[in-house]
C-alpha cells in the first residue's frame, strides 16, 4: 500500500512576517534565469533575500536542490504530493519557476487540497502556457514579481496574472509619493497576495 502520508518534498516553515504560511520552493541556485538577473544592474534580484537566507543554511540549501530536481524533471505521482493542513499556502520563497513540469507539480497540489489557497511569486511567464491546455486551479493566485527596483511591470496582458509585486527603495518612494500597501510586516495578517481580488498592484519597501 502506498503511503499516503508521505512525500519527497521539504515544506519550508518561516518566521518573520511570514510567519505562519508555509512554503514549497526551489533552489535561485540551480534556476539560470535567478542567476542572470542577479547580476543584472538594478534587478531586485541584485537585493535577494535568497542568497542571504541560504548562504547560511546548508541543509536547506540541500532540501531545495532535491525540490527542484523533484519538481522539475517530471510530473509527482499523486500520492507524493503532500497534504496541506493550512488555509494559505506559498510556492516559491527561494526560487522561481523553471519550467511546465515544475507548474504542473504546483498545480496537482493545489488540485489535492482544494481547501487551501496558494499563491505563487514568479517573474517566469513561459511556464504559465501551460494553463492554455488546462484551466488555472480557483485555489491559486498568481504574483508577478517585477523584475527592477522601482518599476511596475504591467504583467495583466498575461490572463493568468492576478496581482504585479513591486519593491521600492525608500528614498524613491519618498520621493514619488508611492502608496506602499503590502503589510510586510505580517503576511498571514494582511493576504493581499493570496487573494483573487483587491488590489491589483501590490508595493513593498525594500528593507
Amino acid at each position: 500500500m502506498k503511503n499516503q502520508l508521505y512525500t519527497p518534498l521539504h515544506i519550508t516553515k518561516h518566521g518573520g512576517k511570514m510567519s505562519g504560511i508555509d512554503s514549497i520552493s526551489t533552489s535561485y541556485l540551480l534556476n539560470p534565469d535567478c542567476l542572470k538577473r542577479q547580476s543584472t544592474k538594478g534587478t531586485v534580484c541584485q537585493k535577494c533575500y535568497s542568497k542571504r537566507h541560504l548562504s547560511i543554511k546548508p541543509s536547506l540549501r540541500k532540501c531545495l536542490a532535491t525540490n527542484t530536481k523533484l519538481l522539475t524533471d517530471s510530473v509527482i505521482p499523486e500520492y507524493q504530493l503532500p497534504t496541506i493542513n493550512a488555509r494559505y499556502f506559498r510556492f516559491e520563497s527561494f526560487g522561481d519557476l523553471i519550467n511546465e513540469n515544475h507548474l504542473q507539480n504546483f498545480v496537482n497540489i493545489c488540485k489535492k487540497n482544494p481547501q487551501t489557497m496558494f499563491a505563487l511569486w514568479t517573474k517566469n511567464l513561459e511556464p504559465l502556457n501551460l494553463f492554455a491546455t488546462q484551466e488555472k486551479p480557483e485555489n491559486l493566485v498568481i504574483v508577478y514579481s517585477s523584475e527592477y527596483l522601482n518599476e511596475p511591470e504591467n504583467a495583466f496582458w498575461n490572463p493568468y496574472i492576478d496581482h504585479v509585486f513591486t519593491v521600492y527603495e525608500k528614498q524613491y518612494t519618498k520621493d514619488n509619493g508611492i502608496t506602499i500597501n503590502c503589510g510586510s510586516r505580517d503576511c498571514l495578517g494582511c493576504l493581499k497576495c493570496y487573494q483573487h481580488g483587491g488590489d491589483k498592484y501590490i508595493n513593498e519597501e525594500l528593507k
